[in-house]
């Protein structure tokens, strides 16, 4: 029978929360401006509120809470003191969670509306303020863990991101924040202060209003590549579709098919402000961001304020930070910053996202071929012709670790899968003369390569997941505090050395696909590995 009561008086609170307001009941905004009302305490009384955490321990179905053992774990740091007496602490959590949409977060994800019902009321029984109190603590808790690492939960979505989770003292902030009436700017603690994030928040709305004009938009036809000078049907969408963005005049946007002068030195322009090759050729790249759509940049700019979230809220210093989609290692100092180009890995192999140190750098490195290159490229290119491992100085080894004779190897047998592969050091080693490693799951590191050609190429996924750096000398000086003539002297011995770096160094590998010039405009980069539409579908649902 009590059961039965406490579920009728729980079920009474829930519709209450979304009844009518009577007659007597203030307006939200009237409780808020209002200066006598809003610093009047609600009664709660203790004595129930132990008796409904001790109902919770037993039954958590009693009352549903997201965050059950976080609530009650809060309760215990108060000695069991109710939290949510004070009006202006309900009516701060009520405009936090009310303009939680400015951080690409869902206000009603936060139960907007049950607050609205519930501080535009304040004659509750008892039991129902004690309820509301649990309540409470267990939206602001929600609301604040989503802040602070993100809404979804990165690791359940990709089988390759292993970033750890942002630490904070969740109960301990809450509770000096109810204390010190500091409700905003506890939460707002909890939001990460990279300048990128802050741009995303500007640009936003600015993005949300554009949706509209999304019909209105000409699509250009993907075909061969149309050169300077050179003339195509497709260059009249082409010309219409820059005008749509401001970068050509309404008299240039006219029906000639020549991709002549003017149109070059405007599409360079477009290029350019997009990170893509500036050349004024039409190919694959440059027509998917001419047919981006606005919903497409929308939902990037909420993919990447969630990224943010995961990310790591320092990065250290020194530190290493890697951008996939942006192609560019970034070393970090308090003094400077030093850009690399990268190659990635392909979207059939795509580098990870994870954080790390530096443990060493390895010059001179041999090739230790891991399993899934072996499998799909060094196996099958043998069994072709095994003159191939001769051409690329590999050797073959057994379980017991002795040299195969590679004309006696029946490549047709599954024999060939057990074997270890090891390609000599040198000029042609696939790691070039260097490579830079720090733990991770994934066998990943910084390397030279022989590949020089591939920095110049605007596409750059072209790795099997191991990041290739443009001018890795100069990155390993930095790391190591050697001069450059130093580590060319250390290579040009042509013996295997390993060195350890005297000062910690962070590692970051992150994906972040929108990024912003100096004039605080936004660059849609090259989605390489098409995450945003899902993620940003899933923040937007």
């Amino acid at each position: 029978m009590k059961l039965f009561l406490r579920y009728i008086s729980i079920v009474c609170f829930v519709l209450s929360c979304f009844s009518c307001k009577k007659k007597h009941e203030l307006t939200t905004s009237e409780i808020i401006k209002n200066k006598p009302i809003e610093i009047q305490n609600i009664s709660i009384s203790n004595e129930l509120l132990a008796k409904e955490l001790h109902n919770i321990k037993v039954d958590s179905s009693l009352i549903p809470l997201k965050h059950k053992d976080s609530v009650i774990a809060f309760y215990q740091l108060r000695n069991g003191k109710a939290a949510w007496g004070k009006t202006q602490n309900r009516n701060a959590l009520y405009l936090a969670i009310k303009d939680a949409a400015k951080q690409g977060l869902t206000p009603e994800d936060y139960n907007l509306k049950k607050l609205e019902t519930i501080i535009t009321n304040t004659n509750r029984e008892s039991i129902d303020n004690v309820i509301i109190d649990l309540f409470l603590t267990d939206t602001y808790l929600t609301y604040a863990y989503h802040l602070a690492n993100g809404k979804i939960n990165p690791k359940k979505l990709y089988n390759d991101w292993r970033l750890d989770k942002n630490i904070f003292q969740f109960n301990n902030i809450l509770n000096l924040a109810i204390g010190n009436l500091k409700l905003t700017e506890s939460l707002e603690g909890y939001t990460p202060k990279h300048k990128i994030y802050q741009q995303l928040i500007t640009e936003l709305p600015i993005a949300k209003q554009r949706l509209r004009k999304d019909s209105l938009r000409t699509l250009v036809d993907y075909g061969t590549k149309i050169r300077p000078n050179k003339s195509s049907d497709r260059i009249i969408n082409i010309r219409k579709r820059l005008n749509e963005l401001g970068f050509l005049e309404d008299s240039l946007a006219n029906n000639s098919k020549v991709l002549d002068t003017i149109l070059q030195d405007r599409l360079k322009k477009f290029q350019l402000k997009n990170n893509l090759q500036v050349d004024a050729i039409v190919g694959k790249s440059t027509i998917e961001v001419l047919n981006r759509s606005y919903n497409d940049e929308y939902l990037s700019v909420l993919a990447n304020l969630e990224r943010w979230r995961w990310f790591p809220r320092n990065f250290g210093s020194p530190a290493i930070v890697v951008n996939i989609p942006q192609y560019q290692l970034t070393y970090i100092t308090p003094n400077k910053r030093i850009n690399h180009s990268i190659v990635v890995g392909k979207t059939a192999r795509k580098t990870p996202v994870f954080s790390s140190t530096v443990r060493h750098i390895d010059f001179n490195p041999k090739w230790y071929i891991p399993p899934t290159i072996k499998k799909e490229d060094i196996i099958p290119s043998a069994t072709k012709n095994v003159d191939y491992l001769r051409s690329k100085n590999i050797t073959v080894y057994n379980r017991q670790g002795k040299q195969m004779v590679l004309d006696s190897i029946n490549w047709n047998s599954r024999a060939p899968f057990t074997y270890s592969y090891v390609q000599a050091a040198g000029n042609s080693n696939a790691l070039g003369r260097l490579k830079i490693i720090f733990p991770n799951d994934f066998s990943v590191y910084l390397h030279d390569t022989p590949s020089k050609s591939l920095f110049s190429k605007n596409y750059r996924a072209k790795s099997s997941g191991c990041v290739r750096v443009h001018n890795v000398y100069k990155l390993a000086s930095e790391i190591l505090d050697w001069s450059e003539e130093d580590i060319i002297k250390t290579i040009d011995n042509n013996a295997a050395k390993r060195v350890l770096p005297v000062k910690k160094i962070k590692v970051h590998l992150l994906y972040s696909s929108v990024i912003f010039n100096k004039k605080s405009q936004p660059i849609f980069l090259n989605d390489v590995y098409k995450l945003d539409r899902e993620l940003g579908l899933l923040l937007s649902n």
